[in-house]
């Protein structure tokens, strides 16, 4: 998800005219389409630059897979990572990101912090500053818990407790950043 003619997506600054569409934008000559089944009006162009507005403003940057290593006392392995700058299927370890995917710490007993890049670059190669504004996390499985998480910056810190407030171990949730 990419501005054309401006700023990454998740810099959520995009308007209608970055999609092509304009708010006096009309058909030659005030004419309809010549088919319209196959051609795009004026109005349908702005209808479509909308829809997209909303997209980039409201999806996640980032969905990602965090598997905590408690037992082992290792960063947690991350995977599937879903990022608007790209996507990685295979698990990797929090510890060694590859290049674009945050890296992760364990602090403690299902205690993790995520920290990703101050800036990115979409397919286009235009950069964009990433201002994470919310996140929020669930746990996977048939297990009663909460995901509690904290940003600061660009580091997201999830907590899992169970539901008298004890840190759980060796738990995977998945987590979103918006």
């Amino acid at each position: 998800m990419t501005t054309p003619s401006g700023a990454p997506a998740w810099t959520r600054t995009a308007g209608i005219e970055d999609y092509g569409g304009h708010l006096q934008k009309v058909n030659f000559a005030s004419q309809g389409v010549i088919n319209a089944r196959t051609d795009v009006g004026a109005e349908a162009i702005n209808a479509i630059a909308r829809d997209l507005v909303a997209a980039t403003r409201t999806a996640p940057f980032a969905v990602l897979k965090v598997q905590c290593q408690d037992t082992a006392a290792t960063a947690p392995d991350i995977g599937p990572a879903l990022l608007m700058s790209g996507t990685r299927s295979a698990p990797y370890s929090g510890a060694t990101p590859p290049a674009g995917f945050p890296a992760a710490v364990r602090n403690g007993d299902g205690d993790v912090t995520l920290t990703f890049d101050a800036d990115y670059l979409d397919d286009y190669s235009v950069s964009g500053a990433l201002i994470i504004t919310g996140a929020d996390g669930g746990l996977m499985g048939a297990i009663a818990g909460i995901v509690t998480c904290e940003v600061s910056g660009s580091t997201v810190r999830c907590r899992v407790t169970d539901t008298s407030g004890g840190a759980m171990t060796d738990t995977a949730f998945t987590l979103q950043v918006w």
